[in-house]
C-alpha cells in the first residue's frame, strides 16, 4: 500500500530504501532524538543526522528523509512508519 505522506524508493548505491516526505519539512533533530528515545528507539546524534538503532537500522535527516538499511521493502515501510508515527509526521501530513 502506498503512503499518502511519503515516497519510498530503493537506494541506488546500497541495499536500502529511502523515504522522502511528499511535503517539504525541516526537523529539529534534537527534538526528534528526544521523541525517538522516549519511545524506546536508541539513537546516535552525528550532527547532521540521527542514526536510529534497532532492526533495520535507519538514518533520519533534518529534511525528514529516512534511509533504512534493508533490501525488504515491507520492512523498510514499517520502519519508516514507526519513526514518522513517533515524530507525529503522519498527523501533520493528514492535516495538510
Amino acid at each position: 500500500m502506498a503512503s499518502r505522506y511519503y515516497l519510498l524508493k530503493p537506494c541506488r548505491t546500497t541495499p536500502a530504501y529511502i523515504s522522502t516526505p511528499k511535503a517539504a519539512l525541516h526537523l529539529d533533530l534534537a527534538d526528534a532524538r528526544a521523541k525517538l528515545e522516549g519511545a524506546g528507539f536508541p539513537t546516535e546524534d552525528v550532527q547532521v543526522m540521527l542514526i536510529v538503532g534497532g532492526e533495520p537500522e535507519a538514518t533520519l535527516y533534518a529534511s525528514g528523509k529516512v534511509l533504512v538499511r534493508t533490501s525488504d521493502a515491507d520492512a523498510a515501510r514499517a520502519r519508516v512508519d514507526s519513526i514518522y508515527e513517533v515524530l507525529g509526521l503522519q498527523e501533520r501530513a493528514a492535516a495538510s
